[in-house]
């Protein structure tokens, strides 16, 4: 496999974090890493606030990973999340004709083409086809033969295919790609963040035997619901943590930044277990200009932390779309949390309760070249993006090498 330079851009509401990665068939080593924090909010629920703000945050940091990795970078992914991002499971058959003959790359080919058209038939003309992934083959239903890769060559009357396919708004996939351009940066790939934060906290053995993924970030909460190694559901809802940061500051007459204060170092998610205890420790609070509001009890904060994280879980979408697939929760092992939302305390236990599954923090994955502390929460989806990108890179390779011998082999042996 031929070595390949290539980057991914996590676009946070206040944070970018990019990393630059060279990639070999043993795998992909970090060779430029930066972050930047905007300090303001360039990104917001998941679609371009800013397009100046963002494109020269793009700037900075791709000039940034190039004075790093002595590499020039003209190529990035990025990751996308926000309400308009959903995808799911779609399925469509067609006869093999004459009956028996062997299917061939025709027949798969069509069913790729039919099942676009059915989900953009479905999601309308505002919509924008992002992945589609081929999942899994029934030939002849009957007397079913299931495969999960293309069954060039097998012979069959009818053929199934099965794939989930992600759809996002056309107008926040066209911002994104506008500030690249005003960079003077291409886009390679965009990934839903939740595929990414997946792919750099999971094993293949979690994937396989179910597992909900949830990214808590700063203006979005992404999740993707794995079964059978295959991707059920994917979607992103437009609240995350800065929301309860807005709740706070309006119960309590404070700044952001003090509500945000107040959130990581007083709540707790199972505000419950608080009252159990009977301890009621009370916290000052102050106006942006430095003067005392009084005080507040640490339950009072927690009790408004808990009802919002209850939305994002149970009251939103989270686990009404879970339940609607068949296969939650009897037919999942675990649930897994991560990004910066990740990090409030007593969030696994209130996660626990919600789902009726056990659940753990999701930390992403050690790269060569990246220090140890970046394996935090709050990095899973930049991490996941890269790995995302670099196992894109690979596929294509393989699959050009595989044409190449394949046309050799038809004309020289």
């Amino acid at each position: 496999m031929k070595e390949r330079i290539i980057t991914a851009i996590d676009l946070g509401t206040t944070k970018f974090f990019g990393l630059t990665g060279l990639v070999r068939e043993t795998g992909i080593e970090v060779i430029g890493k930066e972050v930047i924090q905007t300090g303001e909010e360039w990104i917001k629920g998941g679609r371009v606030g800013d397009i100046e703000g963002v494109a020269s945050g793009l700037i900075d940091i791709t000039e940034s990973l190039k004075r790093q990795s002595g590499e020039k970078i003209e190529w990035i992914n990025v990751g996308i999340g926000g309400k308009h991002i959903v995808g799911k499971v779609y399925s469509q058959k067609i006869e093999i004709l004459p009956k028996g003959r062997p299917i061939n790359e025709n027949d798969i080919q069509l069913m790729i083409k039919e099942i676009k058209n059915l989900a953009m038939a479905e999601n309308g003309s505002k919509k924008e086809l992002v992945h589609l992934i081929p999942q899994e083959y029934i030939i002849d239903e009957n007397d079913a033969t299931i495969i999960g890769k293309p069954p060039i060559g097998m012979h069959g009357n009818t053929l199934l295919m099965k794939a989930h396919v992600l759809t996002g708004e056309l107008n926040p996939l066209n911002d994104i790609y506008e500030c690249a351009k005003m960079a003077g940066l291409k886009i390679e790939k965009v990934f839903p963040y939740s595929w990414a934060v997946a792919e750099s906290v999971l094993k293949e053995e979690e994937k396989k035997s179910g597992c909900v993924v949830i990214d808590i970030g700063k203006s979005t909460t992404d999740f993707v619901f794995f079964h059978d190694g295959k991707i059920i559901w994917t979607e992103s809802l437009k609240v995350g943590s800065f929301h309860i940061d807005y709740d706070l500051s309006l119960k309590f007459h404070v700044s952001l930044d003090f509500a945000e204060e107040l959130k990581k170092n007083y709540a707790w998610c199972d505000y419950k277990k608080l009252t159990e205890k009977g301890e009621i420790k009370t916290i000052e609070i102050k106006n942006p200009y430095g003067k005392s509001l009084g005080k507040v009890s640490i339950e009072e904060i927690s009790k408004i932390v808990y009802l919002r994280v209850c939305e994002i879980f149970e009251d939103l979408i989270i686990k009404e779309r879970l339940l609607k697939t068949g296969l939650f929760p009897l037919k999942t092992c675990e649930v897994v949390l991560s990004g910066g939302g990740a990090k409030l305390k007593g969030i696994v236990k209130l996660a626990e309760d919600i789902f009726n599954l056990p659940v753990r923090i999701g930390l992403p994955q050690k790269l060569p070249g990246l220090e140890k502390n970046f394996q935090k929460p709050e990095f899973s989806a930049g991490i996941g993006l890269l790995l995302l990108a670099s196992k894109e890179t690979k596929e294509r390779q393989e699959t050009l090498l595989g044409k190449i011998k394949k046309f050799f082999n038809r004309w020289f042996y």
